[in-house]
């Protein structure tokens, strides 16, 4: 699916960001609370699966079969030291952290050495921040693959990527770059266990809360059956001209009918 021009506000914002680093924040996030960022994916480049037209990073440019060659992901004793001096600094500042969140600048999953930084990040969060929750935000594209799987079990919480109930609204809204359908996604997610769905509601030029958009995502996340759902939308300028927030009251509602008719809880974070 081709994309417009990024708005001028949005590269106008993008310019003013600091480059990544391996871990960064604290941040205090609307789902994950006081959270270290971990970004495991280099300091350059986004590398995702998805080219969703909200995307904070802006659009995905890179092919996937060109990461490997083009991104020079850190090695995991680079991931240990970074992500072990920052922490020992906000221990020494009396910061206390609810989560250390493997997101950073695309899809974490993608990481080559991806398990082996899942153990890194939980002995070091085992060593000098026990109280937090190791947490992982993701797309869910990589779940075919058992490796992933085991190491997203091994963290406090997984959340899953779900946008759309019908794979038309899944290519509009998130445009996937690998092949990618609802059914895979429904059927890849039952190797997790507890997962949170994460689902993203805007309106506009892409609207994924008609009421047929809506009732197809209900049954999905019925056929899932996360332990939880965060539902959210726009908070900063996106990069496809033409995006509109959808009011609170709106998330509220899709939230209340979910639950309604599944039982399945859902936090409205606008």
């Amino acid at each position: 699916m081709e994309f417009p021009k990024s708005t001028p506000e949005y590269q106008e914002l993008k310019e003013l960001k600091e480059p990544w680093g391996i871990s960064y924040g604290p941040i205090e996030s609307r789902r994950l609370g006081l959270s270290l960022g971990i970004n495991l994916l280099g300091g350059g480049e986004k590398v995702c699966s998805y080219d969703c037209p909200y995307c904070e990073l802006g659009f995905t440019t890179l092919k996937l079969s060109q990461i490997k060659k083009t991104i020079n992901f850190p090695t995991l004793q680079q991931v240990d030291d970074a992500i072990r001096q920052h922490i020992l600094k906000l221990n020494k500042e009396g910061v206390t952290l609810d989560s250390l969140s493997i997101v950073g600048n695309g899809e974490p999953t993608l990481y080559p050495d991806f398990p082996e930084a899942v153990e890194v990040v939980i002995k070091i969060r085992d060593e000098l921040s026990p109280q937090s929750k190791v947490s992982i935000l993701s797309n869910g594209t990589t779940l075919d693959n058992n490796k992933i799987i085991r190491a997203l079990n091994r963290l406090d919480d997984r959340m899953i990527k779900l946008d759309a109930g019908n794979d038309e609204m899944l290519k509009k809204i998130d445009n996937p770059l690998v092949r990618m359908s609802i059914a895979k996604l429904v059927q890849s997610t039952k190797g997790l266990k507890d997962v949170i769905l994460q689902s993203f509601f805007v309106q506009g030029v892409i609207d994924n809360t008609a009421t047929n958009e809506v009732e197809d995502w209900i049954e999905t996340v019925g056929l899932i059956k996360p332990k939880l759902v965060h539902i959210y939308g726009l908070d900063r300028v996106p990069p496809l001209a033409g995006l509109k927030q959808v009011p609170p009251q709106k998330l509220k509602e899709i939230s209340q009918k979910l639950t309604k008719k599944t039982g399945i809880k859902a936090l409205v974070f606008a």
